[in-house]
Parts: C-alpha cells; structure tokens; sequence
C-alpha cells in the first residue's frame, strides 16, 4: 500500500481497495505529516510538526526535542544504509540512531 502525509488530519494507509487513517488519537506524535520513510524491514517514520513518530505496524513511539531533535517540526526524513535515521528541520539535521 501508500502512505499519504496530511495537513492536520495525520496518515493515511491506501492499500489499492480501502483507506485507513492513524491520527494524534492513535498515538501519531502530531497531526500534520510533512515527510515519510521506511526501513527495508517495513518500519516506517513520520515527520510531524510536534516531532518524529516511528510506526512498527501496531503502535508508535514518538521522540521529540527532549530526545535530541534540533525543532519539533520535520520537513525530511531519511534512512542511512546503516539503518540510521536522519531527521531534517530548520535549525538543522539530527541522526537517530538505532
């Protein structure tokens, strides 16, 4: 399936038939989704205006700037080879280690 970012309404899951969609209530660290990436075992990490919500399929786990995010608002998001994930604001870029 696709995952779709939104301005307020969190993520959206398109599976090709039907939608689901995972908001704050869910867990989602913010409700507005500027950027998605995934590990290559499926993991996936969202972006938000309040801070980075990593998704393992069931639940999330949310780390924000008490856990060493530069600002609560991530633009991008990458995956490192090494499995690190990269976390892009606008007072700069923090690696989340894993």
């Amino acid at each position: 399936g696709t995952w779709f970012g939104t301005w307020g309404g969190g993520v959206s899951h398109f599976d090709g038939t039907t939608w689901k969609s995972l908001s704050a209530k869910d867990g989602l660290a913010g409700p507005v989704v500027y950027s998605i990436a995934q590990e290559p075992d499926g993991t996936l990490w969202f972006g938000t205006n309040q801070g980075v919500s990593r998704w393992d399929g069931k639940r999330f786990t949310n780390l924000g700037v008490a856990q060493g995010l530069l600002d609560r608002h991530v633009y991008a998001l990458a995956v490192a080879p090494d499995g690190d994930i990269w976390a892009g604001t606008k007072k700069g870029v923090a690696r989340i280690a894993r």
